[in-house]
């Protein structure tokens, strides 16, 4: 009984549909993500003048913290959900790119942000941008040209979107 108990919850938890908090501690989550990016935005602007200052002391900003990851991978799988017929992505040995915080956003990125998920997320200030780099999502600094925060398979392995 205690195995059937178990396994319920873990197929609870791992429900798309699955919500772990109340509208208002989903609100009050998105406002912290939303004053973690305006203070990154405030204090970081010396990247955009000075892209070398960046070094091993540079403490990265913690923009997607526990919390922020659960609502963000609940309101891309309801957008993904919502928008439509998603297709298969990748293969199993498909290599992947790790990207790290306050390192060079890859040239080989730049491709635009599909609308469906630019639509289901909060905004961002002016200066920043959501990327995806594989399956993860990327929070650009398009001045600096540098990566401010990564959610890490932020996306299913098997899904692609179409804008």
């Amino acid at each position: 009984m205690k195995a059937v108990a178990i396994g319920m919850l873990g197929i609870l938890l791992a429900s798309a549909t699955a919500t772990a908090q109340t509208a208002a501690e989903r609100d009050r989550i998105l406002q912290d993500f939303q004053q973690s990016v305006a203070e990154y935005s405030t204090g970081h602007h010396c990247l955009d003048l000075f892209p070398e200052a960046l070094n091993a002391s540079t403490p990265a900003p913690r923009i997607f913290t526990t919390p922020v990851a659960m609502v963000f991978r609940q309101l891309i799988a309801a957008a993904i959900s919502a928008g439509g017929n998603p297709t298969a992505m990748r293969g199993v040995n498909t290599p992947r790119h790790h990207v790290s915080v306050l390192q060079p956003f890859p040239a080989t990125e730049r491709n635009a942000f599909p609308g469906l998920l630019a639509n289901a997320l909060p905004s961002l200030p002016p200066k920043l941008e959501y990327r995806l780099i594989d399956n993860d999502l990327v929070v650009r600094d398009a001045e600096a040209d540098v990566i401010v925060a990564v959610l890490r398979d932020a996306l299913p392995t098997t899904v692609t979107l179409r804008d």
